[in-house]
């Protein structure tokens, strides 16, 4: 399972649902491409009655992975999260440090597990706060932020200005 997937596993909504799943489409083009359960939670059953077009699109895109999107049973009529905006409807509050994090995953910033200024946080009054990283691809390079969520899904975040484990002859794409 990737990290993002299993942050989406995590995911608690504020909302009690008859009925909520994720999927994982395989991106386009690919050969027999596929569509999988992450995760599901509630009544399996209920979802067989309702149909719906696979979207197009989801909450967060990996590369070679596909994209992730949401279905889920709200007073009888079945909904989609297919972008970061549902999302944040479908979860409520955010209350936990996994929620928090998928947030800043769809944004493409990550936990560096490697260094403290890419890999800490700290619970505040409204939300969390962190030091998390982005990758660049072409020259590869890792770029430090300090990240704000808050409880209602709102995000901020500022680089810090500067990059480290550059490897300026290298591209990744």
């Amino acid at each position: 399972m990737s990290d993002t997937e299993d942050l989406i596993c995590a995911i608690d909504p504020s909302k009690k649902y008859d009925f909520w799943v994720c999927f994982r489409k395989d991106f386009q083009g690919k050969i027999n491409g596929k569509t999988e359960i992450i995760t599901d939670k509630g009544d399996r059953e209920k979802l067989i009655n309702y149909k719906f077009n696979e979207p197009s699109s989801g909450f967060k895109t990996k590369m070679w992975t596909g994209y992730y999107y949401i279905a889920y049973l709200e007073n009888d009529s079945l909904k989609l999260a297919t972008n970061e905006t549902e999302l944040i409807k479908f979860i409520g509050n955010i209350n936990s440090l996994e929620e928090a994090l998928l947030i800043a995953d769809i944004k493409d910033l990550n936990v560096d597990y490697s260094r403290p200024i890419g890999s800490s946080y700290k619970k505040v009054k409204n939300g969390y706060d962190f030091y998390l990283a982005k990758y660049h691809k072409c020259i590869i390079k890792t770029e430090p932020f300090k990240v704000s969520i808050d409880s209602l899904g709102n995000y901020s975040a500022k680089s810090l200005g500067f990059y480290y484990n550059i490897d300026s002859g290298t591209c990744a794409d």
